[in-house]
């Protein structure tokens, strides 16, 4: 069972560059490598979830119109590349910008022509054929175990099951919990709102140490060991005493291509990250060593790399298969293994990752022994469930909320606590631009909630940028908070208003 969880924060109005980028690396690739496969007879089953705060800029015609100009800018810049490399004498640099020319003007024929210049459409439309079982998640994916507020936990779940409903046409039957954030009590609400199954990290079935023990900024003084519990995530389970089922990530397969020590995509071959043109920002080296510092770094081959794909696709499907024979072994005779990843993983942050994919697909077909599957299926086929108390946990270091909740982070907690506090209403009847305003700090609290700014904050990923939009979100909300207790607007308040609501024109 391949999950591949869709999400970034709204960015519409805030820099939308990091959208694009996943539109055109990640997005447009994978829709078109579905359809790529389905033309052969191919039908690679994929379990996706699509965040609410995606689906709203994806659905925006500002991004859909900005995506487009954002693409020939890109073919423009390549192309200046291609010619500073040349006047150097850097024959391996302008093959590599030729490359990327081509490449953006697949993606923008793909998308204008292909898809229409409708990403959402293409999602529903591949829904059924490949078939896709496409889920939800949290409003704007806030990190529910922390939230501490009943009433925000109801808005973020039902405000992002209607989103994702007015926009795809049908109710999501799972729920992807943002950073596989688990908490009991969680599935009461989940199941109110008609969930029918979640997924978590599988310490949060099995116990033991955590996949992400090792990584991240935190020691393993600092992770919590959980109590071994005899379970495996070979198979889904019923929450124990609740109606809702859950499945469980492998650790080891979803390691195999996370990790930034023994994953795939720090293979020397791939394209590296994190160096970029000075002028234009595109990449034009390998990881060559993990060890070597930016300027040491030699020119990326694409037809090598692809070959190297190959290769980590056969290995991954040799390691799934010979996983589900031990697992039979160890009295599972229908194994399952789920293997969750962000799908920004494959294509913007791993170059080559949507080819992997491709290449995972066509060779899985050749198995006679399992196949690709999807959560309805599987619960449809097990109607005998055993139960399992889950663990609170999440995917994220230490396997629990160190990733969200630190010494780096508690002010942006208080602060979240205190915003919380000034949504109280005004004393009286609201007017019709008290009512705007109130509804729109409502939306400034749940962007301020965002799982991502705290992420962020913790590992010193675009840290300022993060403590940025948090911050601004904060102060939107104090003074439409204090215009609504006034309950006074007059024509510059009004102005104001209306300019908030199209800058954050979010649910």
């Amino acid at each position: 069972m391949l999950v591949l969880h869709s999400h970034l924060p709204y960015l519409k109005h805030h820099g939308e560059v990091w959208l694009f980028e996943a539109m055109a690396e990640t997005y447009v690739p994978l829709v078109m490598t579905w359809s790529r496969l389905l033309a052969e007879d191919i039908h690679a089953c994929v379990t996706i979830s699509l965040s609410p705060t995606l689906i709203q800029q994806l659905a925006s015609e500002y991004i859909r119109t900005g995506f487009v100009q954002y693409l020939k800018e890109c073919e423009k810049k390549a192309r200046w590349d291609e010619r500073h490399y040349l006047a150097v004498g850097e024959q391996e640099l302008a093959r590599v910008a030729q490359d990327y020319q081509r490449f953006y003007q697949e993606v923008r024929r793909s998308y204008q022509v292909d898809l229409g210049g409708d990403l959402l459409g293409a999602f529903k439309h591949l829904r059924d054929r490949v078939p896709l079982e496409i889920i939800t998640t949290a409003a704007t994916h806030s990190y529910l175990p922390l939230l501490k507020d009943q009433s925000g936990l109801e808005r973020q779940i039902a405000m992002g099951k209607a989103s994702f409903a007015r926009h795809l046409g049908f109710e999501p039957r799972g729920f992807w919990l943002p950073e596989c954030g688990y908490y009991p009590g969680i599935e009461e609400i989940l199941t109110q709102h008609g969930f029918k199954y979640v997924f978590v990290d599988g310490h949060a079935i099995e116990g033991g140490l955590p996949a992400q023990a090792f990584s991240g900024p935190y020691g393993l003084s600092e992770v919590e060991v959980f109590s071994e519990t005899g379970l495996s995530t070979y198979s889904p389970y019923i929450v124990k005493g609740h109606e809702l089922k859950v499945f469980g990530r492998n650790a080891m397969i979803s390691r195999q291509v996370w990790s930034k020590d023994n994953g795939y995509p720090g293979d020397p071959h791939y394209r590296e990250y994190h160096k970029k043109a000075p002028q234009s920002g595109l990449k034009y080296w390998r990881v060559t060593d993990r060890g070597l510092d930016q300027s040491s770094k030699l020119p990326y081959d694409r037809g090598r790399a692809l070959q190297i794909a190959g290769q980590h696709a056969g290995h991954f499907v040799k390691l799934v298969d010979d996983m589900l024979k031990e697992a039979e072994k160890m009295g599972y005779p229908d194994p399952l293994v789920v293997a969750c990843y962000d799908t920004e993983l494959f294509g913007h942050w791993w170059w080559e990752g949507v080819d992997w994919l491709e290449e995972v697909a066509r060779q899985v077909v050749e198995k006679d022994n399992w196949h690709m599957v999807l959560p309805g299926r599987v619960l449809s086929q097990r109607s005998l469930l055993s139960s399992a108390n889950l663990f609170e946990s999440s995917w994220g270091a230490g396997g629990k909320h160190l990733g969200w909740s630190n010494n780096e982070t508690s002010w942006m907690w208080e602060t979240l606590a205190k915003a919380r506090e000034e949504l109280s209403r005004g004393e009286g009847p609201l007017s019709k631009w008290g009512e705007r305003a109130q509804q729109q700090a409502i939306k400034e609290l749940m962007l301020m909630e965002s799982s991502d700014w705290f992420f962020m904050v913790t590992n010193n990923y675009t840290r300022d940028y993060a403590i940025k939009r948090f911050l601004e979100h904060y102060a939107k909300l104090i003074r439409l908070t204090s215009l609504v207790k006034l309950n006074r607007f007059d024509a510059r308040d009004q102005s104001w208003v209306m300019k908030i609501e199209q800058e954050d024109k979010v649910f």
